[in-house]
């Protein structure tokens, strides 16, 4: 599928999704890290990252030292991700204000979820009875809670928090995860459609979340 990627709103919420999501600060740039078995998700924002910085980005095929194989993304530096990475990357440290949440588009929340978001099925007696969907965003209480207000308050949509050892991430149950994959469904490529698929088949219960190992620079 393709993004509508023409307008500076629309190029605006992308890069802002992305850096909410696997994007990673390198200067007043960044950079994006998957795993090797995403590469179609890879090849899907290479093609993104083309269209609205107009140049080739080069995809990069690493492996850490103790082997595992990685694909990294850094596109060239334009205007609007230096603006982008200084309004999130205040004092040197991310930072989700409500003011960079009103940047995304659904476009970006969906490359967002299908980049930090993960689910579970809860069982009783071998059977499904329920399903757990999470932001894997690993914050501040207070920054899970600005979230968590943007969704409701801009879109309809009601995370609750949940805690994980020393920081919080959003969680949902099955009613609303289902109206939200609805929402973002048009905006997801086909080869991420089990991210969204509120069954248990193929796929869709082997997805965790996953934070590749850190590559040295």
């Amino acid at each position: 599928m393709d993004y509508d990627v023409s307008s500076k709103v629309e190029q605006r919420g992308v890069l802002a999704g992305m850096l909410l999501g696997k994007g990673r600060r390198r200067n007043h740039n960044f950079f994006i890290q998957h795993s090797s078995t995403q590469e179609s998700y890879v090849l899907f924002k290479q093609q993104l990252l083309e269209q609205i910085t107009r140049s080739p980005v080069k995809l990069q095929r690493r492996r850490t030292k103790q082997g595992y194989p990685l694909l990294r993304l850094e596109p060239k530096l334009i205007p609007l991700t230096r603006v982008l990475v200084k309004k999130l990357y205040r004092g040197g440290q991310p930072t989700i204000s409500p003011q960079f949440l009103n940047l995304l588009t659904l476009q970006g929340i969906a490359i967002w979820f299908l980049d930090e978001g993960s689910k579970s099925f809860k069982k009783t007696d071998g059977k499904i009875h329920a399903l757990e969907v999470y932001l894997n965003t690993y914050l501040p209480k207070s920054e899970n809670e600005a979230i968590a207000a943007y969704f409701s308050q801009v879109w309809g949509i009601q995370w609750g928090l949940s805690k994980a050892s020393r920081a919080y991430r959003l969680r949902m149950g099955t009613k609303e995860s289902r109206r939200f994959f609805e929402l973002i469904r048009p905006c997801v490529p086909e080869p991420m459609l089990y991210k969204i698929n509120p069954s248990a088949n193929g796929t869709a219960t082997t997805y965790g979340h996953q934070t590749p190992p850190t590559v040295k620079e």
